[in-house]
């Protein structure tokens, strides 16, 4: 009786071995970094093959579309540095010059970051129309009460 409780235990120990590995080994390989654009630049070749997140701006004009599938490259910015980034898919709505984007992926040793997931933020539909025409570059100053209710 006795050994078929060890029996029964050590199964059960190797079964919670077993998947606290398949968790942490899971949870490693799909971790995504969070980094500045300096930082991914500075990055060593051993780093590279992590999965790494991004923000910056996107800069005005660089969008490239190819017409005959849905590769893209943009550039956005982030403290003076620019990042080039490779992407293939569809982009969001939102996805504008001078929006803020967060691009996950890999840095290649290319030089270019390729991209598998792309996000624009979104503006604020609460921000006041003072500060949303202040980051669109469209600044008017009024002191009329209409120009401080929330832009919808």
């Amino acid at each position: 009786m006795a050994g078929k409780r060890i029996k029964i235990a050590v199964s059960f120990g190797i079964v919670a071995l077993v998947l606290g590995w398949l968790l942490i080994s899971g949870f490693n390989e799909n971790m995504q970094y969070y980094v500045s654009i300096k930082e991914v630049k500075a990055m060593p070749a051993d780093d590279l093959t992590k999965g790494l997140r991004v923000k910056g701006k996107l800069v005005s004009g660089s969008l490239e579309q190819s017409d005959e599938n849905l590769d893209k490259s943009f550039q956005i910015v982030q403290d003076n540095e620019v990042l080039k980034v490779h992407y293939n898919g569809l982009l969001p709505d939102t996805f504008k010059d001078g929006a803020e984007v967060l691009v996950e992926g890999k840095y290649t040793d290319a030089g270019y970051f390729n991209a598998q997931k792309v996000m624009a933020k979104c503006p604020s539909k609460y921000e006041t129309t003072e500060t949303y025409d202040q980051k669109v570059g469209n600044y008017k100053s009024t002191n009329s009460d209409a120009n401080k209710e929330g832009t919808y």
